[in-house]
């Protein structure tokens, strides 16, 4: 076999396979990422509140996937109708919950003779990470505010899921784009570290159609008073962020926006992930 024909086959689509007969199965990309809780302290590992932990664990796995960009690909093989059933993309459990207990005093969080308690993936081991998987909406408590005086509020870290498939062009040109979006809105009593970002990850491929992309939502950090404190920067396709910031106490927006021509691919379902001093998406401004 010639190395053109090699190089050929070894893309998402076979262009030339009439000609030279290469077949391409289409199989799953697999994203696996990293994870971690805070630290406690115990007495000793025993006593380490392991529940709580994989809690915090699991919740880092699926925030570290859709920033990730883990699109879930479905083919017709499956035997299901592509358009009747979307997936949202979750971690596969068990990816996380390797239990990582350092010894007395380490890390400087503990005294000299508790035991400090966390549960993490291992950076040097890639089997102790969480796989990207996908999870069917069943169940869901679809969220988002048609308009700034019914904003859905958020009061922690989170991530939501939301459609805007029934949504209103509320928040339309020149502020924003010129499809529906949402709304939602957090208080601050103190001064936080707040970061965040939307993600519309899934996409389907079909043998009787292309790869579809998601779409690029848009999303806008607003003031009580409705002034712009940040626009999204596109973080990869169908992930769009906001730099990590400081913000004094007081009332915030966020937007989940889309353009006419985009929204309606994927339904207009999103997840939104806010995080109330959380670490995971770098240092401030980066």
């Amino acid at each position: 076999m010639s190395v053109f024909r090699i190089l050929t086959c070894l893309g998402l689509v076979c262009v030339s396979s009439m000609v030279f007969g290469c077949e391409v199965r289409l199989k799953p990309v697999v994203h696996t990422v990293e994870y971690h809780s805070d630290m406690a302290c115990a007495a000793s590992p025993k006593d380490c509140p392991w529940a709580h932990l994989d809690e915090q664990a699991a919740f880092t796995a699926l925030v570290n996937c859709l920033l990730a960009g883990a699109n879930v690909i479905r083919t017709e093989e499956s035997g299901r109708a592509v358009e009747s059933e979307p997936m949202l993309v979750a971690p596969v459990q068990p990816g996380y919950g390797y239990e990582q207990v350092t010894t007395a005093g380490e890390g400087k969080v503990c005294s000299s003779n508790e035991t400090v308690c966390q549960v993490a993936s291992r950076r040097e081991r890639e089997l102790t990470w969480a796989t990207c998987g996908a999870a069917p909406v069943q169940n869901i408590a679809w969220r988002g505010g048609r308009d700034f005086k019914h904003a859905d509020r958020l009061t922690e870290s989170t991530v939501v899921t939301g459609t805007l498939a029934d949504a209103l062009d509320d928040f339309g040109p020149p502020r924003g784009m010129n499809g529906p979006d949402h709304f939602y809105t957090f208080s601050l009593t103190e001064k936080t570290r707040v970061e965040t970002g939307v993600a519309s990850n899934n996409s389907y491929w079909s043998s009787r159609g292309p790869l579809r992309s998601p779409w690029q939502p848009a999303l806008y950090l607003l003031s009580a008073d409705g002034k712009t404190v940040q626009e999204g920067k596109v973080f990869r396709a169908g992930v769009t962020y906001l730099f990590p910031t400081e913000l004094e106490p007081g009332t915030y927006y966020l937007v989940v926006d889309s353009s006419k021509r985009e929204w309606s691919r994927g339904k207009g379902t999103y997840r939104l992930y806010l995080g109330l001093n959380e670490r995971l998406m770098g240092p401030l401004g980066s």
